[in-house]
Parts: structure tokens; C-alpha cells; sequence
């Protein structure tokens, strides 16, 4: 299954065994705590901390190398317009036209543009460390409906399937001699309504079979629904949830009481 929808990796870490709830109370306060940042190195400490992280709950460099290979264009992109469209306001190195540089802007449009690559590492953390049926059971026990964490699972299961179908699909048309590929945006069109035909008559029967196998399954039985996998909160799960509470109320006390993080350059300002 290709990368962009099997993210999880197994693995016998701390992180990966740890309760999903656990993981999504990790992400949601990373990702709080990264949004009020402004200065360089708190951003590269904590990227730095992220691929520790990564790392040593053994996800291949080359996952790692992949959300670099997707984010690092953005990252870049509003380094560098935010260092040009926003004067500085400290003593410019260089003035022209609309654009003044100093260190001041260019540190704040790198820690900026860093922090979309440390809130994307924070989020796949998360879900190379979290495996499916956990990850829908984690969100279904804070809350989310049975039906749309019954929903979300489904789509996570079926969507590799129909990418395979489809391909499957347009290569024996293919074989068939269909070609995809001449004439213009109209015709190729076309070209795919022989795929097109196929896909719908495979996902209408993909939908009767699931649709027969929830109904065996009595889903909405009433009064109570019984689940084959159990989440436990255990003493690793506890003493992670409370280490992140506390270290989420020390950064805001931090962050509000003594500007820690306010300037791009300086950590205590």
C-alpha cells in the first residue's frame, strides 16, 4: 500500500504503544504551542525534537526525507515573501524599492515558514505511530459518533482498494488498445468513459458486500454496542498525559508571563 494512505508503521516504541487519545493530546498541544512561536531557535529546537522523536520510535529516514520533500516548497515560499513584503523594524541591512532586509524579518520569515514543516512532523508523528483501527477508536471514545468514526475507517480501508481497481482497470483498457493520451483535454476525457463505467459498476458492488456484512454485523443493535479491541488508558498512558499537560502550562505561563518566544532572535526578549 503506497505511502499516501498507509501511513503507519509498526513498531514496539513508547510512542507506539501508547494510547491514541495520548497521541492526539500530544498533537493538539504541540501544534498549540508551535502556533504561538515566533522565534527561530525555539522552532528549531522543537523540529529537532520532533525527529528525535521520529527517529527513535524507528520510522524509516525515508518517511522522514518524504514530509521534507513535501513541505520544504511552502516552507521557502513564505520565507521568502515574508521577508520581503514586511518592513522590519529594526535597522535594515539593505533597502530597495518596497523591500528591507535585516536579520529581524529573515529570521522571522524562516521560523515562519519552519513552522509549517514542524506542525506537518507533529501531525505525522502521530499518525506513523498511531495504526487505524486505533487511531478511529481513540477519536469514537472522545466522542465522535460511531457512525462517522465508522465512516472514516471505511474510507481509510477503501481507498487504497479503489485506487488499485482504477488502475487495474486502465491498464487492461489499455491493453485493449485505449489510448489515453492523444488529442486534447476533451477527447482524453472521453477516452476515460470506459473506465469511468467500470469503476462505478465495481464500487456499486463493493457498496452491496459492505452493506451485507454491517447488516450481519447488527450495526445500530441496540442497547449497547460491543467492541473487539479495548482501549486502556495504563500507567505509561497516565504519566505521558500528565507530562504534557504540565509541560503545555509551564510554555503558556512562559509564553505570556515572560514573552518567551516573542522575538525571532531572541529566546528572552
Amino acid at each position: 500500500m503506497s505511502l499516501t494512505y498507509d501511513l503507519y508503521q509498526p513498531g514496539q516504541s513508547p510512542l507506539h504503544r501508547a494510547d491514541p487519545r495520548v497521541k492526539l493530546l500530544l498533537t493538539v498541544c504541540a501544534s498549540a504551542a508551535l502556533l504561538t512561536i515566533q522565534n527561530l531557535w525555539l522552532i528549531l529546537l522543537a523540529l529537532a525534537g520532533v525527529h528525535g522523536l521520529l527517529l527513535g520510535a524507528g520510522i524509516r529516514r525515508e518517511r522522514v526525507v518524504w514530509i521534507w520533500r513535501v513541505t520544504l516548497p511552502t516552507v521557502l515560499l513564505i520565507a521568502i515573501l515574508w521577508a520581503l513584503l514586511n518592513p522590519t523594524p529594526e535597522e535594515p541591512w539593505l533597502v530597495w524599492w518596497f523591500v528591507s532586509l535585516s536579520a529581524y524579518n529573515l529570521a522571522q520569515g524562516l521560523a515562519i515558514g519552519l513552522r509549517i514543516a514542524a506542525l506537518a512532523f507533529v501531525v505525522f508523528l502521530w499518525l506513523f505511530t498511531t495504526d487505524q483501527v486505533e487511531l478511529v477508536l481513540g477519536l469514537v471514545a472522545l466522542g465522535l459518533p460511531y457512525t462517522w468514526g465508522l465512516t472514516l475507517a471505511m474510507a481509510l480501508r477503501y481507498l487504497p482498494t479503489m485506487g488499485s481497481a482504477f488502475r487495474t482497470i486502465s491498464e487492461a483498457q489499455q491493453a485493449r488498445a485505449l489510448d489515453l493520451t492523444q488529442g486534447g483535454p476533451v477527447r482524453r476525457a472521453k477516452a476515460y468513459i470506459p473506465i469511468t463505467v467500470a469503476m462505478l459498476i465495481s464500487s456499486l458492488r463493493t457498496t452491496q458486500h459492505v452493506s451485507y456484512a454491517l447488516e450481519s454485523r447488527a450495526l445500530g443493535a441496540l442497547p449497547y454496542r460491543t467492541y473487539l479491541h479495548q482501549l486502556r488508558f495504563r500507567p505509561l498512558d497516565w504519566a505521558l498525559t500528565v507530562g504534557i499537560l504540565l509541560a503545555t502550562g509551564i510554555f503558556f505561563w512562559a509564553r505570556l508571563t515572560l514573552g518567551l518566544g516573542t522575538h525571532p532572535l531572541v529566546v528572552w526578549p
